[in-house]
């Protein structure tokens, strides 16, 4: 991977991932220029077969978070921040990214719910929610899922989206 999308990936990830942290959310003014800069320098280093790879790791991006956010489990910012991932590092990378960013994730996931002594409630909850997937039945998985509810664990997925995408870089 040429220096430059190096470089572009870890500046996205790492601002996208500051804001979520400090914010809760993760701006368009972060991840569209993340996914316009990623075609461009595709585009560049490697042509028309560059730009193909930015557009089908976009939407393969787009595509892996969205069932998740439709399901009221991810915030649109880290749908998007995955597309602009997408769109850097192509959809082959990508597979990768989101494998790492999946271990980070429930590494992050159990350290929270332990930390607020939550972790029995957290994994059935998570059971339940997998199971209402499984099941192919949606709303009752938007209804166990808890981003928008009082009182819930609130994970900031944009860093462990940096986290894995860094994670590929050093790999």
């Amino acid at each position: 991977m040429p220096e430059t999308l190096q470089l572009a990936l870890a500046a996205v990830v790492l601002a996208a991932a500051v804001s979520d942290l400090k914010r809760g959310r993760i701006p368009n003014w972060i991840t569209a220029p993340g996914a316009v800069l990623g075609l461009a320098l595709q585009s560049y280093h490697s042509g028309f077969q560059g730009a193909l790879s930015s557009l089908v790791g976009a939407a393969l991006g787009l595509g892996i978070f969205m069932v998740l956010y439709l399901a009221g489990g991810m915030g649109a910012g880290d749908v998007k921040l995955f597309g602009a991932v997408g769109a850097l590092v192509g959809p082959q990378a990508l597979v990768l990214v989101f494998v790492f960013t999946g271990l980070l994730g429930g590494i992050a996931a159990i350290a929270l719910a332990m930390a607020h002594g939550r972790l029995r409630q957290t994994l059935a909850q998570t059971g339940y929610l997998m199971l209402s997937f499984g099941r192919l039945r949606w709303e009752e998985a938007r209804q166990a899922s808890s981003l928008h509810a009082p009182g819930a664990l609130r994970l900031p997925y944009g860093a462990v989206i940096a986290g894995g995408a860094l994670l590929f870089l050093v790999v």
